[in-house]
């Protein structure tokens, strides 16, 4: 009788180790590439709080991790291509494969930790507050967050920013007394002209020289505190996509093409709020 029970207990292992082998082996696994971006991609921002605690960079095949993207809490990167993840032939997640703005790291990524580099116009918000809580919370609005704080006295105006969103002030009622500051002379050039030469570099340098730009056009920081009795019209899109013209989520492969670079800025006086 205990031969027996061994035997049967031998022969239910080697069955459950045959079943554990014949499921390992179906729940195939695989990364196949998809499509290339044109343009040469479309522009993200790294998803911080998904990465906080993980975010594996891989090679392209899947097999070797060669970073994290919690190094790259706050970083851009330009998604050059999309592979499929698929279990068992059922498309089960997208992979991205991404380079950073120096091109100094690349590699496979999880689509969930990145965000659309995604911005809008200021014709899309019904009121001051409306489009300041925008350029507070986006992450397309970084550089624009660090230039209001080189006008701490100073109201953003969303008419403003509307009127003067191309670059041009041309008709601006209820203003008057109105100064394109982007377009200032300066010792290095214009400062539009310098941002639009940084596009999309990282900001804190872009936004000291900026500053300086400011200075040497007369606008120095004892200048600009006094700026109170206008208001700021602030239109930026630093290497993006506009909400209007492409999807959330996954790129299409011809989302590149809709990159968008602007960079306004100009300051009135109300003849009316």
């Amino acid at each position: 009788m205990k031969k027996i029970v061994k035997f049967l207990a031998i022969t239910t292992a080697v069955i459950g180790v045959s079943l554990a082998s014949r499921v390992s082996a179906s729940a195939k696994t695989t990364y196949q590439y998809s499509y290339t971006c044109d343009n040469g991609g479309v522009p993200y921002f790294t998803r911080t709080a998904k990465v906080s605690n993980g975010g594996v960079l891989w090679n392209t095949k899947h097999t070797k991790k060669i970073g994290n993207m919690k190094d790259y809490p706050y970083s851009r990167w330009l998604v050059k291509k999309v592979y499929t993840k698929k279990r068992n032939s059922k498309v089960v997640g997208y992979y991205y494969y991404v380079k950073n703005q120096n091109n100094k790291k690349q590699g496979l990524v999880w689509s969930g930790y990145l965000n659309k580099a995604l911005a809008q116009t200021p014709n899309q918000f019904k009121s001051d507050a409306k489009y300041l809580n925008y350029i507070q919370k986006v992450d397309s609005q970084r550089l624009t967050r660090a230039i209001l704080k080189l006008f701490p006295n100073t109201q953003v105006s969303v008419k403003l920013s509307s009127l003067t969103a191309n670059g041009y002030i041309g008709k601006t009622p209820g203003y008057t007394k109105v100064v394109n500051l982007g377009k200032l002379p300066s010792s290095s050039g214009t400062i539009a002209t310098s941002l639009w030469d940084t596009s999309a570099q990282p900001v804190k340098s872009r936004v000291e020289k900026f500053e300086r730009q400011l200075s040497e056009a007369g606008y120095s920081s004892s200048i600009r505190s006094k700026m109170t009795s206008g208001r700021l019209g602030i239109y930026i899109a630093d290497d993006v996509n506009l909400s209007t013209s492409t999807r959330r989520g996954l790129p299409t492969k011809t989302d590149g093409e809709g990159r968008t670079t602007v960079y306004t800025i100009v300051y009135g006086i109300p003849t009316r709020d």
